[in-house]
């Protein structure tokens, strides 16, 4: 996977987050895993943690984005350096229809991280955040390498 650097011009990014493709392996370490899932549903987790990276990044943010395969599975980051989670709502993010009085202000429904935890967890995956209030947030998700990532 070769390095790119983006900027988004969505609305939500507030016309200055640049976004980075981190370098990893290449796009043969990815094929010689035999990872196999649904495209249409790993998409989905991708362009929702990533969406929210940038909605909730300021302007002049940075967004990184990684890929790795690793002897376990595929281990997948979405870090950013925006307003972060408090360690209160950390719990809840997961739960559909949730919504932190911050992200309020920001479209959104409150269902994208429950579809991100139901897709990942249909591929034995799992998903997880570390993040500080006012120092951002960083997504993890780890799919296992093999027939077990089909989704169930």
């Amino acid at each position: 996977m070769k390095s790119k650097l983006w900027k988004s011009n969505s609305a939500a990014d507030k016309g200055g987050t640049a976004a980075f493709l981190q370098p990893g392996r290449t796009d043969a370490d990815f094929d010689a895993a035999k990872f196999k899932a649904d495209p249409n549903r790993l998409r989905q987790v991708l362009v929702n943690l990533l969406d929210n990276a940038l909605k909730y990044t300021c302007r002049g943010g940075l967004v990184q984005f990684s890929a790795q395969v690793q002897a376990a599975g595929v281990i997948i980051e979405v870090k950013d350096n925006g307003m972060g989670i408090s360690p209160e709502e950390l719990p809840r993010i997961w739960d559909r229809l949730y919504r932190s009085d911050k992200s309020r202000t920001q479209r959104g429904l409150g269902l994208g991280l429950s579809l991100v935890k139901a897709v990942v967890e249909a591929h034995h995956g799992t998903v997880s955040v570390t993040s500080r209030v006012s120092g951002g947030s960083i997504f993890t998700v780890r799919l296992p390498i093999g027939n077990s990532s089909q989704p169930a």
